[in-house]
């Protein structure tokens, strides 16, 4: 007799003592699930027991090691002769790493094997297929047989999932990594099998092999194979053989391209096909590469990199070598764009000090019009990064950055760029106030102080010459220092009073001298009374300049209430502010910024041109400024309106007058037209946000002479002339609205149609509920030399962007469709459509304006994504 199998049974009987009275009451103690029951059918055992707990353990030199879990639902049955017990209903059984469970499983004792299968329920239902569990492996079967002692399994019609494949196998051998023979791995043979990623019970395409092998977390091995789609078989789609790695880590391999394409430039090429390195468990790099058959080609080196808690960031470097032949005459036109991206973001919590983190991108030679197909990027024309290192000392006022900062006009190819750049920042601080004080707060305690000094390297220039030798001297460096004193108080109890004084000093290492060449010359026919010369000198130059300023505002309210109907009141907010300024001359005496230089040999016609002494500031620093004494006034307007809504039964705002402003300026020093022009701005928003109208004007107030057909400008005021209190200048108004289609129809239907099933059909007015419109157009006016007026449209366009669901299934892909009236063009647009074929997808996209295409029907993205069907068209050298 096997006294392995003994062990399915928990036995608890009586030691056998010398009383008679204790032995009748022999029994044996049967698990079944999670209860406890006496069986005194079993004949007496003679191998050795031990009883620990509810668990009984057989020990003998052939018996299972570890106990065996089992148990039902509905019902146990056990047949001691045959030595079978039968588990009905949601039965089970756990043995170490392993677990099945099924409607029906059938324990043979002397044959070690446990096998599960299906029932069928009163409604002729298949119920409780079974499922196979060992460690990270788990199968759905129609029948399963599992050998405890070698752990071995035979399963039929298997479906095991790795990652994003399915594997259907007719018949399955499954041997365990503890099994001597596996060598470590779990290892799953599959007879007339098919490879997928199809999730449907019945796939709708698959590589079909008669053999296969598994190795979970690793590969796939397959034999002589064929791609079958809806159970045809593909003949141009066969394989001698296939390895297929479906690891979870990380490895190293070729990546090859997924499609060709054809471009009118280029010609035939492939793009992103390359070799993938996982450098370690933080970090990777992708080198892939395109190449065209006219002799263009590329090669972008790409990587990620993480580490939990503390940082991650990607960096990509890309490069072409792009050549067109010419379509006017003989020749090749050679294009070499660059495009160079780093992202880097340090996380929350990774220093309480110290941050690091931004983004860097630098394109050369128009990359993104010759390289890139997104419609974003090709109408995107501005290119900007900020990457800087910061460090805040602890318990103290003081911190420092560093950084690159760049900006880039791709329409224009200019770039401008400051690195590096250090900043030392010291917060706001009241050096007066006393640290332990009951007593009122005095004057002088208020008083703060600031100061901040930066160090500048910065570059204007081309992109074109961005990587070259001659870049170098065009650099521009330069400090600058910045310290500050201000005050806040309160008079007259409702005008705040801020009085304030700013220092800054720059530090510029280049001077200028201009001199003056009397020798007369000619110059393309053209006679020329002497020259002017510039010259450089090398050295530090301190530049130093001050101001100070006096600021007072307030707030001025107007209240009409009424108690009674909708109207509940109208409040009306005015914030005026007055300034005044100082700073001194810095023309001569103290100073002496500034120098003078003849402009002509000719004593009649000389006129001295003043010049600034100092050159290359990299703060853009190109004067210093004449003294001045100018009063700066302004005040800013908002009107609300309150009523009462019935239908919310509550108070409601809305805003009559958003921010309605005007501001002007006065120069005391000036001896005429010391009044700067008047300049109004405002914005409404209505319809909740969806429409908004800004505005802006410009009123001179000094009078205008028409003389021989122009007009000039007066030094006597309009009011007193004319009594006209204004001229306007300018003016313009502009009118954006953004919206979905669902917004619009709510807005003017309350009441929306939320019953409609997910499966139904939507109605035809639904379709382009997540559409979203946008409308933008403004008309100028501008007064013209003449003394007329005129108004005119300066801009008027109109863009669609969404996607129109017909069904759950097909997708009509509409891009940033815009039209532009005045020029009378379309922006950029993109149509397509798209069809969901469960685990194919098919779509077709058209870029008329490029006059490219794409069309593919293939698997979605996956493991198996290499079988598609493409065929596109790109004109990369727009």
């Amino acid at each position: 007799m096997n006294k392995t199998f003994y062990f399915f049974i928990i036995y608890f009987f009586s030691c056998l003592g010398v009383a008679s009275q204790a032995q009748t009451q022999d029994s044996v103690l049967v698990h079944l699930g999670d209860s406890l029951r006496p069986d005194t059918s079993f004949s007496p055992i003679h191998d050795s027991l031990v009883l620990r707990g509810t668990q009984l353990y057989v020990m003998s030199e052939d018996s299972i090691d570890t106990p065996v879990d089992y148990g039902a639902e509905d019902s146990v049955r056990m047949d001691y002769t045959l030595k079978l017990i039968h588990l009905y209903g949601n039965a089970y059984i756990k043995y170490k790493t392993m677990d099945i469970k099924a409607a029906y499983i059938l324990i043979d004792m002397q044959k070690n094997i446990a096998t599960a299968v299906p029932l069928k329920d009163s409604l002729n239902q298949v119920i409780g297929v079974p499922v196979f569990k060992d460690g990270d492996q788990s199968f759905n079967a129609q029948e399963i047989q599992y050998n405890f002692k070698t752990r071995k399994g035979v399963i039929t019609e298997v479906v095991s999932n790795e990652g994003d494949i399915f594997i259907h196998g007719e018949v399955t051998k499954f041997i365990s990594k503890n099994n001597p023979e596996a060598e470590g791995d779990d290892i799953i043979y599959n007879q007339s099998a098919i490879f997928t990623t199809c999730n449907d019970p019945h796939p709708h395409f698959g590589i079909f092999s008669k053999k296969q092998k598994l190795i979970p977390n690793k590969l796939v091995i397959v034999g002589p194979s064929i791609v079958t789609i809806a159970g045809v078989p593909a003949p141009p789609l066969a394989l001698p053989f296939g390895f297929f790695p479906i690891s979870k880590k990380r490895r190293a391999g070729i990546i090859f391209p997924k499609e060709p394409e054809y471009s009118e430039f280029y010609g035939f090429g492939f793009r992103d096909f390359g070799y993938y390195i996982p450098i370690s468990d933080r970090m990777d790099l992708k080198l892939i590469s395109s190449i065209y058959f006219k002799g263009s080609w590329g090669i972008k080196a790409s990587s990620n990199y993480n580490k939990k808690y503390k940082y991650n960031g990607n960096f990509e470097i890309d490069f072409q070598n792009l050549i067109r032949e010419r379509t006017d005459t003989i020749g090749k036109i050679k294009t070499r764009p660059i495009n160079i991206l780093w992202r880097h973001n340090q996380g929350a919590g990774a220093h309480p000090y110290r941050t690091l983190g931004g983004s860097i991108q630098i394109q050369t030679n128009g990359y993104n019009r010759t390289v890139s197909r997104n419609a974003g990027d090709v109408l995107n024309n501005t290119l900007r990064s900020n990457f800087n290192f910061g460090y805040q000392f602890p318990n103290s006022p003081f911190s420092i950055s560093s950084g690159f900062e760049h900006s880039q006009n791709t329409r224009y190819g200019t770039v401008d760029i400051s690195f590096p750049t250090l900043n030392v920042n010291m917060r706001q601080i009241t050096p007066f106030k006393r640290k332990l004080s009951s007593s009122k707060e005095l004057w002088y305690e208020k008083i703060t102080v600031n100061y901040n000094s930066i160090f500048r390297n910065s570059l204007h220039t081309q992109d074109s010459i961005l990587f070259t030798d001659q870049v170098f001297d065009q650099f521009k460096y330069g400090a600058q220092h910045n310290t500050g004193a201000s005050a806040s108080f309160s008079i007259f109890k409702y005008i705040g009073l801020t009085p304030s004084i700013n220092y800054k000093e720059e530090w510029i290492f280049k001077s200028q001298s201009l001199s003056f060449t009397s020798k007369p010359d000619t110059i393309n026919g053209i006679p020329k009374y002497g020259k002017i010369d510039t010259s450089y000198k090398k050295g530090i130059f301190a530049l130093r300049t001050m101001n100070a300023s006096l600021n007072a505002n307030t707030r001025l309210y107007g209240l009409i209430q009424k108690q009674k109907g909708w109207f509940r009141g109208i409040r009306h907010e005015i914030s005026p502010t007055v300034s005044l300024n100082f700073a001194p001359d810095y023309h001569g005496g103290l100073f002496n910024y500034y120098d003078s230089v003849d402009t002509d040999s000719r004593r009649k016609y000389n006129q001295k041109r003043e010049y600034f002494v100092f050159a290359d500031s990299p703060f853009g620093t190109s004067g210093a400024g004449t003294e001045n004494f100018v009063i700066n006034g302004g005040f800013n307007n908002r009107v609300e309106l309150k009523y009462w809504s019935k239908r919310d039964s509550v108070f409601k705002k809305i805003a009559l007058i958003e921010g309605l402003s005007f501001s002007s300026s006065y120069d005391v020093f000036r001896d005429s037209m010391g009044l700067s022009n008047i300049n109004g701005s405002g914005a409404n928003r209505f319809f909740k946000g969806i429409t908004t109208i800004n505005y802006s004007l410009t009123l001179s107030p000094y009078h205008r002479n028409l003389i021989n057909g122009k007009e000039q400008l007066s030094k006597e005021y309009a009011w007193k002339a004319t009594k006209r209190l204004a001229y306007l200048e300018n003016a313009r108004v502009s009118i954006s609205s953004s919206s979905s289609i669902r917004q619009i129809r709510e807005f003017f239907n309350k009441k929306t149609r939320t019953d409609q099933a997910q499966n139904e059909l939507p109605e035809f007015s639904n379709l382009f509920n997540e559409f979203v419109v946008n409308h933008f157009f403004s008309f100028n006016h501008n007064r013209l030399s003449t003394g007329k007026d005129s108004v005119y449209l300066s801009a008027h366009t109109l863009s669609v962007v969404g996607n129109l669901n017909l069904t759950s299934k097909w997708r009509i892909l509409l891009g940033h469709i815009g039209y532009d009236f005045l020029n009378k063009s379309i922006t950029y647009p993109e149509f397509g459509f798209e069809r969901d074929l469960h685990c194919w997808t098919m779509r077709f996209l058209w870029r008329p304006e490029f006059r490219s295409y794409q069309f593919f029907i293939g698997v979605k993205p996956g493991s198996l994504e290499f079988i598609r069907i493409p065929s596109n068209k790109f004109n990369l050298g727009r």
